[in-house]
């Protein structure tokens, strides 16, 4: 567990209990940020906050939370989720009451509050307030989810030229990479989808100024930027991905012809030869073959049926073998 304590008053302190809460009554306003807290913990400032047993649950139950604003009381609670690796999600509990904020999260999450903290140190001091944190907190992990499809996008642009400059052999990978892209632009368009009515919600209950008004409809136009680009994305990846396919298809009827010519030409050779063979079996025997004796010169009146013999075979060979490639057969 890890506790951070912002206040209008001692600025940020950091713990690693909630001991720290022992004096708050003192401060104007603060922000109390728990990483990793137990559900004993979440408990506990539950009972010291004064929360519905309901925003307990919701804050532990990490798995089944949804993006949401509920006003509970005299307290709102807003749930957003982030993504950590571009894969996995997990979700951002905020808490905002009469002076008080309480957040709750995982340390994959951290990332997040620490960026808020050097945001709050650059800003004048009449905006820093519970409603501008929340604004930071969820414009923060808007940033972060453009930021991640915007790397997406690059993944995606890249892998659409590679299909249409790249020949089939150098495609190694390519489907794989198409399906963890497309499972993380469907991961970004989940998390998406609930975001623009929370922050609407949120902008009704904490923009009190015009100035902090404009800042929500600033994340709401990032939002909807964020999901045009999602669509965008999945368009392109599909383009590709049809692309792709069509080319594999393509050289896999180029090997199938290839296969057939190979195995057409061999069956033309192999039927020439059949009855050449059957004719040799029939008739050599019955002659004399050169050389089958040693002792007994060599004449041509004894060989003339061999060589009768083997000269209507290479006649009915090479007549075959015209006919086979006058007819296409060896290129079919």
């Amino acid at each position: 567990m890890r506790v951070l304590l912002l206040s209008d008053i001692n600025g940020e302190q950091w713990a690693q209990d909630l001991s720290i809460l022992d004096e708050t009554e003192k401060y104007g306003w603060l922000w109390l940020d728990v990483t990793d807290p137990t559900q004993c913990e979440v408990e506990q400032l539950g009972q010291r906050f004064g929360l519905h047993p309901l925003t307990v649950e919701d804050i532990v139950d990490d798995a089944t939370s949804q993006d949401k604003m509920e006003r509970i009381g005299g307290y709102a609670l807003v749930m957003y989720r982030t993504t950590t690796d571009m894969t996995a999600e997990t979700a951002f509990s905020i808490v905002v009451g009469s002076g008080w904020i309480l957040s709750f999260h995982t340390s994959a999450a951290q990332m997040h509050v620490d960026r808020v903290l050097d945001r709050l140190q650059e800003h004048s001091n009449e905006l820093l307030g519970s409603s501008f944190v929340v604004y930071a907190l969820i414009d923060e992990i808007t940033d972060w989810l453009t930021m991640t499809m915007t790397q997406i996008e690059h993944d995606v642009v890249q892998i659409d030229n590679a299909v249409m400059t790249q020949v089939p052999e150098e495609h190694t990978g390519m489907l794989q990479h198409m399906g963890l892209l497309r499972r993380r632009i469907v991961g970004i368009q989940r998390l998406q989808l609930g975001k623009p009515d929370v922050v609407r919600r949120v902008a009704r209950v904490l923009g009190s100024n015009d100035e902090l008004g404009h800042h929500f409809r600033d994340v709401c136009d990032h939002l909807a930027a964020l999901g045009s680009l999602c669509t965008q994305c999945e368009v392109v990846l599909s383009r590709a991905h049809s692309n792709f396919m069509a080319q594999m298809s393509l050289k896999m009827n180029q090997t199938t012809h290839g296969l057939g010519m190979f195995s057409n030409r061999w069956l033309v050779l192999l039927g020439l030869m059949l009855p050449l063979q059957l004719v040799a079996m029939a008739f050599g025997q019955n002659v004399y073959v050169p050389w089958m004796y040693s002792d007994q010169p060599l004449r041509f009146d004894t060989i003339a049926p061999w060589l009768g013999i083997m000269g209507c075979i290479l006649l009915a060979f090479t007549v075959g073998l015209g006919f086979a490639w006058y007819r296409n057969y060896l290129s079919r």
